[in-house]
């Protein structure tokens, strides 16, 4: 099962990585133009007991939907919470900025709102930027611990920033400029594989601190190094050929995976593992395994897009190799 974001009380991070959300303004009656504002400003009315996640959600599904203003009202005031909810949406989310407060109304603003940095060049830096994130997370699992508990969680945040925001750009693009939805799918699957970054960092960790845990992560490194050679290459290629072999190297880690999976977790009584071990083993396995099949949906979006006879810049240059010595 993959890694989801999630919002409530007891999940990861509330509210801080709350799922991207898919409402958009005009499915929502409670997100309505606001008068006397532009009608394209999304009024979120909060309502009596609402979660704050919830409010969250609606915010991102209206930020993902590309409207440039958000009011957010609650009767008879604002609620402490209401106002660390729009503080976290604003600092989670790329331009928004808050430019009024009313005391029942939060408005705000996306005050880049026609930025002329291409999408093109975004996903490229955000492609760079997972693949780094994924070596660390794996580089840690020799090194003692370093910052706060939730640092690879700070770091997942970043990514989620920019995927956001790519698929908001996306949204606004549509229908002006066809490869649009292709860069949304691939910010998606980037976005997604950067979960499985948090996982690595904090399952590895944890195994390297296991009686006989260390055993199984020089295996696991490896297979984790060609699941990063096969993202690298899929983010740099651009062609059908490339693709298509891209695709079957795919398969093969993916084939890999289970082999390695029914040797390090052997059934039966003399298995070697610990419980706690053998969970850790099989969790970081699973990431990996996840990393690679989206990658393999990035590949599928090159080769969708060459059988389309359109052209396929590559994504990110070949960004593979040791991270430096720490």
């Amino acid at each position: 099962m993959e890694h989801h974001k999630t919002a409530g009380p007891g999940a990861r991070r509330h509210p801080r990585s709350p799922p991207p959300a898919r409402p958009r303004p005009q499915s929502d009656p409670a997100l309505r133009p606001a008068s006397p504002h532009s009608s394209a400003t999304a009024r979120v009315e909060v309502r009596a007991a609402e979660p704050p996640e919830h409010v969250f959600r609606r915010l991102l599904g209206a930020y993902l939907g590309g409207a440039p203003e958000f009011l957010v009202h609650e009767a008879p005031s604002l609620r402490a919470t209401t106002r660390g909810i729009v503080r976290t949406f604003a600092r989670r989310t790329r331009q928004p900025e808050i430019v009024s407060d009313d005391g029942d109304a939060i408005l705000l603003r996306d005050l880049a709102f026609d930025s002329p940095v291409p999408l093109e060049r975004r996903l490229e830096q955000m492609g760079k930027q997972v693949i780094r994130f994924h070596q660390e997370a794996v580089a840690s699992w020799a090194v003692l611990p370093f910052g706060e508990d939730d640092s690879w969680e700070h770091r997942d945040d970043e990514i989620d920033r920019e995927a956001w925001y790519l698929e908001r750009k996306a949204r606004l693009r549509l229908g002006r400029a066809p490869p649009s939805l292709e860069l949304w799918v691939v910010a998606r699957s980037l976005e997604r594989i950067a979960d499985h970054a948090v996982i690595l960092g904090e399952a590895g960790r944890r195994l390297a601190g296991l009686p006989h845990g260390e055993g199984p992560l020089a295996t696991l490194g490896q297979f984790h190094a060609q699941a990063m050679e096969h993202l690298a290459g899929v983010l740099a290629t651009g062609d059908e050929a490339g693709a298509n072999e891209l695709l079957d190297t795919g398969e093969a880690l993916l084939a890999s995976g289970r082999a390695i999976s029914d040797r390090l977790l052997p059934a039966g009584p003399g298995a070697g593992l610990s419980p706690a071990a053998a969970a850790a083993v099989a969790r970081i396995l699973e990431s990996i395994q996840r990393t690679v099949a989206y990658g393999q949906d990035v590949a599928q979006v090159v080769l969708d897009r060459t059988l389309d006879g359109a052209a396929v810049p590559t994504l990110v240059p070949a960004a593979s190799g040791a991270l430096p010595a720490r």
